[in-house]
Parts: structure tokens; sequence; C-alpha cells
């Protein structure tokens, strides 16, 4: 895979288009969790744009996705996962209850495994 741009959800591109230990280099900037929403002031042609438009919304809520989430990480969906993650998130589970800081936790650790299995043995992550 050489050249290829992605568009979409990272959790679903590295699942659907990226093979085992295959990548160099991968760098993500995820939301933190800031309990904000962001706008854009810039409009698609990279003018000011006098009404802003919401770009994304930083709030994380328990739902039916994290929940599936959860599961995926428990169950070891696909061998994904360590032991020690898994026991790392059962017991932030019980410590947190299904709030909106395990849902934030979930999603990143879905994506964390999956940019483990991508990455070539000397590859690197930046978060």
């Amino acid at each position: 895979m050489v050249n290829q741009l992605f568009y979409g959800d990272n959790l679903e591109v590295l699942r659907k288009h990226i093979k085992d230990e295959t990548i160099d280099l991968c760098y993500i900037d995820p939301p933190f969790n800031s309990k904000r929403n962001y706008n854009q002031i810039y409009n698609n042609v990279g003018k000011e744009d006098k009404a802003q438009a919401q770009a994304f919304i930083d709030t994380w809520t328990w739902d039916d996705h994290a929940n599936q989430g959860l599961a995926e990480i428990q169950e070891n969906y696909l061998g994904h996962f360590t032991s020690q993650s898994i026991d790392l998130i059962s017991g932030l589970t019980k410590v947190l209850g299904k709030g909106s800081l395990l849902a934030y936790l979930v999603s990143m650790t879905l994506r964390i495994a999956e940019i483990h299995r991508v990455l070539k043995p000397t590859g690197s992550f930046y978060i």
C-alpha cells in the first residue's frame, strides 16, 4: 500500500483496509474528552467564514456503540487484545462504571490495539 489516503473512522479503515505489520509510522490526533464543542472558522476554500460551522463534538456518552466496543475487548475480538488490556478495561469498568470516561477509554483501546496490529515490529506510533 503506497500513497493512499482514507477518509472516515480510523477503526473501520484499520480493520478493513490495512494488513498486519505493514505500517512504518502511525500518527493519530484523537479527541481528548475535553467535553467541548469545536467549530470550524474557515470555509472549504480556506477563507474565513462569518458563520462558524460545528466541526466536531468532543463529549462522550455510554451508548450501544460503547457497549459493543467493551464486549469486543472483554471477549478478545480477533485476538487483538492482551490479557493486561482486558484486565485493565475490566477493572476500569468496575471503578468508573459505564459512563462518558469509560466510553472514551474503550474507543481509544479499540483503535490502539488495531494500530499495534498494523505496525511493523520496527514501526512507530505517535499520539
